[in-house]
């Protein structure tokens, strides 16, 4: 059949005529009442039908007989031992590495130094601050330039017609658009089904709608799994290429949490599209999401055409677009509310970037022969993001890359039960985002047992996850406590270098001077930004409230974000060194779903969750 050929047509809408002129034609019924037509023509291509269906589920589409959309048969590679079969050992141990970097890092610097450089050799504290100093301002600066640099690629893209990456042009012989199939994973664990409902109408309203296949990852622990994926089946499949589940039972050696069950939830989708579909597995792109995303409505045309245009090396590539964490900023706490904001403004900097390499976070798509050779995501993991990218690099011999998708995907920030839960659960979400530290000791046994990953490759992912995970800590550290603890030492400043007059200043001084332009300079640029992203990207997005509100511009908005350095040091420098010293305490953690608005819902929909 053309579908197990993956023959692509010159024409997308040839088919039909095909078919009534007779060539020889199967239908295999196929997702949420679609079908797959099979032509012997050899310019023709399956592809989905366009006609509205009821909501039937995967399972009974294909045998007829069942109302069950569980989908529980999934593909089991066997993980290749490394260490000789102690990685985990290893693994352990090394989880201890950020606890013993950071503080013996700050000890240094902050006692030992402070009473051994400050006397004996200030010369070389001077040295040092000077270069922590040069390498802090040089990623100011390139994160600011990146960052407006990556609104004007965001406004480029953010309002593309509905059929714009259809419509494109794309590389001579680039299989057809209508060829690709997505199947999304969407981990849950007692999320709360409005907002279950809430991400998957972002889903539903994709411009290629028909071409997805939602699997709903559930897991075995919670006793109201099959009943909320069922209803959900019922209320989404007619609007979708297919609509199923899989019930993750947590084994032994398994972590329970995301990565577990998206593992679980992308072997059985994707075998069952093989298997039983007949879809290729070079057709199929897998995504992974939260149970809070928010998709843009073109995001998976995007991906398409991405895909499409990168040749061979699709099967290498991991396709990330801008993550933002502000569909609900306005309705946590301010201090909350201003970190999320700063990360979000990060991220577009991030993804900009000439001269970084951006690893994907939280929301992401790859192709499924690149999950096939990484074995699928890590059942024994936490922070699964960034070690998938690192699992998939090893396994594919330090090919991989992640193309930017310069549009936006929301996630919302923790809203608790009040301030002080919302509070606390930010600084809960800190914590569990460093546990990702233990990445570091990943890539250190990954990395002295693949060699036949390039050394290079090894090397800068090694340096990127240190940079990110054990250095930037211990930088703020140093930048804020310098004028304090090193204020007292004099320098020669050159005032005229013609006349050679001179003049001696505390360093206190001119590390206080620093620091006060560079936090006003980045005070005014995160309010123009975020007035920018809200009002002209995020406005009119579903499920983002950014405009309206006491809190939403003005003074009122600008007294919130200058909240920022307090943010900075209660939800990411102490969660950081938090997280290290549990690391070093216990390597084992419990995953944790963050707290959700879906749960607060009022009126009509919490009645009918209710119900449910």
């Amino acid at each position: 059949s053309a579908a197990g050929q993956g023959i692509s047509p010159p024409c997308l809408n040839s088919y039909p005529a095909m078919e009534s002129k007779g060539a020889v034609s199967e239908r295999t019924p196929l997702l949420g009442g679609a079908s797959i037509v099979s032509v012997t023509a050899p310019d023709i291509i399956n592809r989905a039908a366009e006609s509205p269906a009821p909501g039937i589920s995967l399972r009974e589409s294909v045998e007829r007989g069942k109302a069950s959309g569980l989908v529980n048969d999934g593909y089991r590679e066997e993980e290749e031992p490394v260490c000789c079969g102690q990685e985990q050992l290893a693994y352990s141990i090394l989880a201890r590495l950020p606890a013993i970097h950071t503080y013996a890092f700050l000890a240094f610097f902050l006692y030992f130094g402070h009473t051994w450089l400050l006397i004996q050799r200030p010369d070389i504290a001077i040295g040092f601050i000077i270069v922590v100093l040069v390498y802090a301002m040089t990623r100011f600066w390139i994160m600011w330039f990146s960052a407006f640099y990556g609104l004007s690629l965001l406004r480029k893209h953010d309002n593309r017609e509905s059929n714009y990456w259809q419509s494109q042009t794309r590389p001579v012989g680039a299989p057809d658009f209508y060829s690709v199939w997505h199947a999304v994973m969407i981990p849950s664990y007692k999320e709360p089904i409005g907002k279950l409902r809430q991400t998957i109408d972002t889903i539903a309203e994709q411009s290629i709608a028909k071409q997805i296949v939602l699997c709903m990852a559930m897991e075995e622990r919670d006793p109201n799994a099959v009943l909320v994926a069922e209803t959900l089946q019922a209320e989404y499949a007619g609007r979708l290429g297919g609509f199923c589940y899989a019930i993750h039972p947590v084994t032994a050696g398994e972590t329970p949490g995301k990565s577990s069950n998206e593992n679980w939830a992308a072997r059985c989708v994707s075998k069952y599209m093989v298997d039983k579909l007949r879809i290729p597995e070079r057709s199929i792109i897998l995504t992974t999401c939260d149970a809070d995303t928010f998709f843009h409505p073109n995001y998976f045309a995007y991906v398409t055409h991405a895909y499409l245009c990168d040749g061979d090396n699709r099967y290498h590539r991991i396709y990330q677009a801008v993550t933002n964490w502000m569909p609900n900023v306005l309705q946590v706490p301010a201090i909350c509310g201003t970190r999320y904001t700063v990360m979000s403004i990060a991220r577009v900097a991030e993804m900009a970037s000439p001269v970084t390499n951006p690893f994907p976070i939280a929301i992401y798509s790859l192709s499924l022969p690149l999950a096939k050779q990484a074995k699928f995501w890590d059942p024994t993991v936490i922070p699964e993001d960034w070690h998938m990218y690192f699992r998939c690099s090893m396994a594919d011999q330090g090919k991989v890359e992640v193309t930017r998708l310069m549009i936006l995907v929301g996630t919302e920030a923790v809203e608790g039960k009040n301030y002080v839960d919302t509070v606390k659960e930010c600084y809960d979400q800190s914590v569990r985002w460093q546990w990702g530290a233990t990445d570091v000791g990943y890539l250190m046994v990954q990395s002295c047992n693949r060699w036949d990953v390039p050394l290079h490759r090894r090397l800068a992912m090694l340096l990127c996850a240190y940079d990110h995970h054990l250095l930037s800590v211990v930088l703020v550290g140093v930048i804020l406590s310098s004028p304090f603890l090193y204020g007292k030492i004099p320098v020669m400043l050159d005032l005229d270098m013609w006349t050679g007059a001179e003049m001696i200043v505390a360093l206190q001084v001119i590390l206080s001077w620093l620091w006060l332009f560079h936090v006003s300079i980045h005070f005014v640029l995160l309010c123009y930004m975020d007035h920018r992203l809200r009002n002209e990207i995020l406005k009119n997005r579903s499920h983002y409230n950014v405009t309206e509100g006491f809190w939403a511009n003005g003074p009122p908005r600008w007294a919130s974000l200058i909240m920022f350095p307090f943010a900075d040091i209660f939800l990411f420098i102490v969660p950081t060194v938090h997280a290290h010293t549990k690391m070093f305490i216990s390597s084992n953690f419990n995953y944790v779903p963050s707290a959700k608005q879906g749960e607060r819902l009022a009126g009509e929909v919490q009645e009918k969750d209710r119900e449910v």
